[in-house]
């Protein structure tokens, strides 16, 4: 049976390639960079360009890699923090993980962590931003994993409250262009298909940031990027008709069904699926069974069995929940036999649970 993973709006499999290119990585990049012999100039000067790579393709001035994208998100706001800014500022569709590196932040530095509220499309509410005490350190996400949603365009407040702002990018970077106002950008190479063990950060200043220990997997990550970069234009068209299928099938062959992605100004590739009188796990599980992963309930807490954090947020409907993050290069044929696939396993559960005339 062939398998088809439709959860890959943070991470995608790695494939053949790039199982090369980190085994070639790793025999010339194994040497500390910060050493002065041959081969640690060797993985100092891969590094450097791997970088540099980064830095070009995401359009800033410079970049440096972190272990993970905890360290990350962390890293990008202690070097774009200003000794002027008296707030850490968050959206509550953000990530859990947005959400605990900005309170870290936020209590490490002795300053305020305001969560702001969002309207029914995800995106944060115009009074909610208005009511920022500035200038504010902003952490969001340029498009939400979960739902799908870009954020608001945060140019104008940037620019009239001397706010800084960190986005993270990790799920959007290449299937939407980036926003014009940003100062640094996050980037989790695993949703491009890298390796985990080099998550980036993108800076509009010049910056230098030694002591990084993974070579190889940043020499990887720049790789992808670069082969990413030179496909996402057809894969941004192939994944937003992909999707529009989705939604056109699903709704008209599933009753009690509520989406959100899909819209034009959300993300292509990304759709929620929440359906009445069903178990998202059971779903799920059944989807699996027939050879398609998908995700279910939250994007950060599907195995504690907590409720959607962005679903509540919006109004959404919470229960029977699966997520769909479409791959570049997937066939519609196997778009149509997921979809058959979800009509069958719909039908099955309901009628199993006893909901199918509800």
């Amino acid at each position: 049976m062939s398998r088809f993973v439709l959860d890959c709006a943070v991470s995608r499999p790695v494939d053949e390639q790039t199982a090369r290119w980190l085994d070639s990585s790793a025999q010339r990049a194994w040497a500390d960079p910060t050493a002065g012999y041959h081969e640690a100039k060797v993985s100092s000067q891969l590094l450097h360009e791997s970088a540099r790579t980064m830095a070009e393709l995401v359009g800033g001035a410079s970049a440096w890699f972190c272990p993970d994208h905890v360290s990350a998100l962390r890293n990008a706001l202690e070097d774009a923090h200003r000794p002027e800014c008296v707030t850490v500022c968050t959206a509550e569709v953000d990530s859990m993980l947005i959400h605990q590196a900005a309170a870290g932040f936020a209590t490490a530095s002795g300053l305020a962590h305001e969560t702001l509220a969002v309207d029914a499309d995800g995106r944060i509410a115009a009074d909610s931003l208005a009511s920022v005490a500035a200038p504010a350190l902003m952490l969001t996400s340029v498009g939400n994993q979960e739902i799908g949603a870009l954020q608001a365009d945060l140019t104008p407040w940037a620019a009239e409250t001397g706010s800084t702002v960190v986005f993270d990018a990790s799920c959007a970077w290449g299937w939407v262009d980036l926003p014009a106002a940003w100062d640094r950008i996050v980037l989790d190479p695993r949703s491009w298909g890298a390796p985990a063990g080099a998550a980036v950060v993108v800076s509009r200043q010049q910056a230098d940031h030694a002591g990084f220990q993974n070579v190889a997997a940043a020499v990887v990550a720049a790789l992808c990027a670069q082969r990413w970069h030179n496909g996402w234009r057809r894969a941004r068209e192939a994944a937003s008709e992909q999707i529009a299928m989705v939604r056109e099938q699903v709704l008209a062959r599933i009753t009690g069904v509520e989406m959100h992605g899909g819209s034009p100004g959300d993300l292509p590739h990304i759709l929620s699926i929440s359906v009445l009188y069903v178990d998202a796990e059971a779903v799920q599980t059944r989807l699996d069974a027939r050879g398609f992963a998908v995700g279910s309930g939250s994007a950060c807490a599907s195995r504690s069995g907590q409720p959607s954090h962005v679903l509540a947020a919006i109004g959404g409907l919470t229960s029977g929940n699966i997520r769909v993050g479409l791959p570049p290069d997937l066939g519609n044929d196997n778009i149509e036999g997921f979809i058959a696939a979800l009509v069958e396993v719909v039908d099955e559960v309901r009628a199993e649970m006893g909901t199918q005339r509800l």
